[in-house]
């Protein structure tokens, strides 16, 4: 079958048309590979969605949205103004129990508490 295709399309220039378009229908696939190189069920997932519903239109984004998709949740912290509060004092207990254990002298210490107190 494929010794036909070549011989049949490099008369008429069919045969690199065939492979722009199985590029064009694989890029959800290609994309889900470079993207998450380790997780390879995501990649396996992609392949299937592309190779049985790629033929369709929303299977095809469906596979192009998943190869983009990431399953990681990112939170953000913000400080309040209370804890802030709450570090300085864990901040400088932590000073002084370096201080009590000789690892800083006292001026190291005074000059720390000082940072801390003014941030």
């Amino acid at each position: 079958m494929l010794a036909i295709l070549s011989s049949t399309s490099h008369v008429n220039g069919g045969f690199p048309f065939f492979k722009i378009i199985l590029f064009i229908y694989f890029v959800p696939t290609i994309i889900a590979l470079f993207r998450s190189p380790i997780i390879k069920f995501k990649f396996f997932s992609v392949l299937l969605i592309n190779i049985f519903f790629g033929w369709t239109l929303y299977g095809w984004w469906l596979a192009f949205a998943k190869a983009f998709s990431s399953s990681n949740i990112i939170y953000v912290k913000t400080k309040s103004k209370g804890n802030v509060a709450s570090d300085k004092y864990d901040q400088l207990n932590k000073l002084n129990n370096l201080r009590s254990s000789g690892a800083i002298n006292e001026e190291e210490f005074e000059f720390e508490k000082k940072k801390i107190l003014n941030q």
